[in-house]
């Protein structure tokens, strides 16, 4: 083997690194709409780092396969041998990572023009879709457990107060106190614009009490 084969290479230098710097760029502006548009409790640092880094990555690895079936085949076999165990809940960040990949693709690829396309495009329409609503925790399910000494608390309600919900639906009653009290379970949907904060302070008053708002799974970080 000649040693001089191993510095041979087909791109430039001056082109790995402007590969190198359309990925970072792209994933850099890819993960900040991901911090910006997240609608859970908290997002991860950890995969807001994992949407920075995999578009260099693979943009690396594009690189080094080129036209090489020999290497491509070979890449195949040992990405099967890893298996990630990290359980992705939301089926929105699998979208935001999936982008991440193909931002990679098209600058190992020097398909700069479609990866920065794709990426402002994709970008403008996630940001939109955040803006009217879509994604968001309020138009997510919740499920509300209270106690109260009325059959049909609801009823005693104030029209105000009634308005804060979009949908509900009883889930579960129990008798807590031999007929004296009944702690209720509800799936609710809050109304437009109202925080889960309002809600459990509107609705402790004489009627209900000990009100429990649990936010749906896919809005927590466990």
């Amino acid at each position: 083997m000649n040693p001089t084969d191993i510095l041979k290479f087909d791109l430039a230098p001056a082109q790995v690194i402007m590969n190198f710097l359309v990925a970072f760029a792209l994933a850099y502006l890819w993960a900040t709409v991901y911090r910006k548009t997240h609608s859970g409790v908290a997002y991860t640092r950890s995969f807001f780092l994992t949407l920075l880094l995999i578009p260099s990555i693979v943009a690396m690895i594009m690189m080094a396969i080129g036209s090489n079936v020999a290497l491509s085949l070979g890449l195949v076999g040992s990405l099967s041998v890893i298996r990630f165990r990290t359980v992705i809940k939301d089926t929105k960040d699998m979208t935001f990572l999936f982008l991440a990949i193909g931002i990679g693709l098209c600058a190992g690829a020097n398909a700069w023009i479609v990866a920065l396309v794709g990426t402002v495009i994709i970008s403008i329409i996630t940001i939109l879709m955040a803006k009217i609503g879509h994604g968001s925790a309020a138009s997510a399910d919740y499920i509300l457990i209270f106690r109260s000494d009325q059959n049909d608390p609801w009823e005693k309600m104030t029209p105000q107060v009634q308005s804060l919900l979009a949908w509900k639906q009883l889930r579960g009653a129990t008798d807590i106190n031999s007929g004296a009290e009944f702690e209720y379970t509800y799936s609710v949907r809050l109304a437009r614009k109202v925080k889960p904060e309002s809600i459990v302070s509107e609705l402790s008053n004489g009627v209900i009490r000990q009100v429990t708002l649990i936010a749906p799974e896919n809005h927590l970080e466990l």
